[in-house]
């Protein structure tokens, strides 16, 4: 417990608003990015801290997707018989409450890709 709290005061030593968003490429992380074609580098620190974010983010985030899934996975499973043994009901529970994302990885924080989807919808 002692180590879970010592990462947690770390995250919120080293984090940043990492959900910024860039007008043109010109804003990145809430820095200004000088006006030259080549990409900023990103620093090992930056690394760092969405890495830890990642990890401790997806240890939460996971377990309750996880939990919404099995019991989404319970829900689908009874309206299956109860909707007359036609999967089209149950089949869309399962693919929303089943879907989407699971773990929270770096570039997701770095916004390199795309947003973190819950529920799968559609």
């Amino acid at each position: 417990m002692k180590e879970l709290l010592i990462c947690i005061a770390m995250m919120l030593l080293f984090a940043n608003p990492v959900f910024a968003e860039s007008e043109n490429g010109k804003v990145k992380d809430n820095e200004v990015a000088a006006e030259k074609s080549e990409p900023a580098e990103e620093s090992t620190l930056r690394h760092f801290k969405n890495g830890m974010n990642s990890s401790l983010l997806s240890l939460v985030y996971t377990t309750i997707k996880v939990n919404i899934a099995i019991v989404g996975g319970v829900v689908g499973g009874v309206a299956y018989p109860l909707g007359g043994f036609y999967n089209g009901i149950s089949k869309k529970i399962w693919d929303s409450s089943m879907g989407g994302t699971y773990l929270i990885t770096e570039d997701i924080l770095a916004g390199k890709e795309k947003p973190v989807l819950f529920f799968k919808l559609k």
